[in-house]
């Protein structure tokens, strides 16, 4: 399985430590795995097809394919929660307060066409 995690990473196009961040993990985890120094846990498995749209059976076994076909990266929430992280807390605030209200006018407009 160390193989196919690395296989992952080279596929996104990441390094250890980018494809460990977004997994809340270090580089060394990564690299711990990528050379079958430590055996990976079922939380990790659920954790690497969760966040980046693996097929299970595919990362156990190597059946299948690597990536679930409905899957497709979002690099622009991505990034939006990139720079959410950096903000101080009270722009954090503004910025999700301001999100919330466009998520509430694009439901108003989809109700409003219906109409």
């Amino acid at each position: 399985m160390h193989d196919r995690i690395k296989a992952i990473r080279e596929a996104l196009k990441m390094s250890q430590r980018e494809f460990g961040e977004h997994l809340g993990v270090s580089r060394d985890v990564i690299s711990n795995l990528e050379y079958n120094r430590v055996p990976i846990k079922e939380l990790m498995i659920k954790h690497i097809c969760e966040r980046y749209g693996v097929d299970e059976n595919w990362l156990v076994t190597g059946d299948g394919n690597m990536f679930l076909s409905e899957w497709q990266s979002n690099k622009k929430l991505d990034e939006a929660i990139a720079i959410f992280k950096e903000l101080q807390p009270e722009f954090q605030d503004f910025a999700l307060e301001q999100i919330r209200k466009l998520a509430d006018l694009q439901a108003k407009q989809k109700l409003d066409l219906k109409i």
